[in-house]
């Protein structure tokens, strides 16, 4: 029980109207949320968890969900064997001005209030939306009742199936929208690499074109427009160090190396699936795992850069790999 006051208010109607979201996790499972839409029907989705209140869209007053369903969807694996798994976990929020039987008034501290049985909600039965009367408004001096039910049911889903549900939407997405995803990006790299490629193409042939014209002429005159145009007047810039901060240059190079190798194993190791959704925190421990050991390899690049430019503190360029990003990072954030 909570007793709003003008902050309270004030606060709760402000994430209502921003879209605050409760994220609920149950053995490894995000929520999902049963709400329904303007016409009634029921919807299921199954990420972003479910919110914690509605506007009215007549009367535009804040109301509070403070009871929810809470659905458990379990799989027994071997029929001989009392032992259960959960594999299915959804949540319908509903918003109900509660009241107690025989006019109670409950202060929220005595100790009997626990267990005095509500107008509202029946301990026997989970509360339907349809029979809800009135609505639980935020407003100034509600007192205000927070409850669940909590409904198991069978599934034949077994317990290594469990997320194909959030990767498909509840079977909203057919597992063709991903193949057609994955072939677009594909298309559009292609469709690029051509058109770079193209114009790279077209523009060295003008080039050599050029360079055969000046082979015709006399001696004389192929020196003096020798180094007018054309892919020579760069090619003594290829391999010119850096005028200014060398280091700080062979510092981002190995820095991004680094990030590019951890991003490129994750991507592997969850394709392959080492890096498993049930097991929360797997990809964050194994990015952090992956970023350490690829520092070996930013150390390598930076230094072996910096000694092409003909640095001579190439320890120190490896030293400022390893802390530079690392402690900006830390310091920002």
């Amino acid at each position: 029980r909570v007793e709003l006051d003008k902050d309270k208010v004030k606060r709760i109607v402000k994430h209502i109207k921003q879209d605050y979201h409760h994220n609920w996790i149950i053995d490894n499972l995000p929520s999902a949320s049963i709400m329904r839409d303007i016409s009634g029907t029921e919807k299921k989705h199954f990420s972003g968890g479910f919110p914690i209140g509605f506007v009215d869209r007549k009367s535009k007053d804040p109301y509070i969900f403070n009871h929810v369903n809470i659905q458990l969807d379990y799989h027994q694996p071997d029929p001989n064997v009392k032992a259960y798994r959960v594999v299915g976990f959804s949540v319908e929020p509903v918003s109900v001005a509660h009241k107690f039987s025989a006019g109670y008034e409950w202060d929220g501290k005595e100790e009997g209030g626990f267990t005095k049985p509500l107008e509202t909600c029946k301990k026997d039965t989970a509360m339907k939306l349809d029979k809800v009367k009135k609505s639980q408004i935020v407003a100034d001096k509600q007192k205000i009742l927070f409850t669940y039910d909590v409904v198991w049911k069978e599934s034949p889903v077994a317990w290594s199936s469990r997320w194909d549900v959030y990767l498909s939407e509840g079977h909203l997405v057919p597992p063709q929208v991903h193949w057609y995803s994955i072939t677009n990006s594909i298309l559009v790299v292609l469709f690029l690499s051509l058109l770079v490629i193209t114009i790279l193409v077209r523009n060295l042939r003008r080039d050599i074109d050029s360079y055969n014209a000046l082979s015709v002429l006399a001696d004389e005159e192929a020196n003096e427009d020798e180094d007018e145009s054309g892919w020579k007047l760069v090619h003594a810039d290829v391999f010119r160090p850096p005028q200014t901060m060398p280091m700080l240059y062979c510092v981002f190079i190995g820095s991004g190396s680094q990030l590019g190798l951890t991003i490129l194993l994750s991507i592997i190791f969850s394709a392959v699936g080492f890096l498993n959704p049930s097991r929360r925190g797997s990809l964050v421990n194994a990015m952090i795992s992956f970023y350490m050991l690829c520092g070996i390899v930013a150390g390598y690049i930076s230094s072996r850069l910096y000694k092409a430019f003909r640095g001579r503190l190439w320890q120190l360029c490896t030293v400022l790999t390893a802390i530079l990003f690392p402690g900006l990072a830390f310091f920002i954030f």
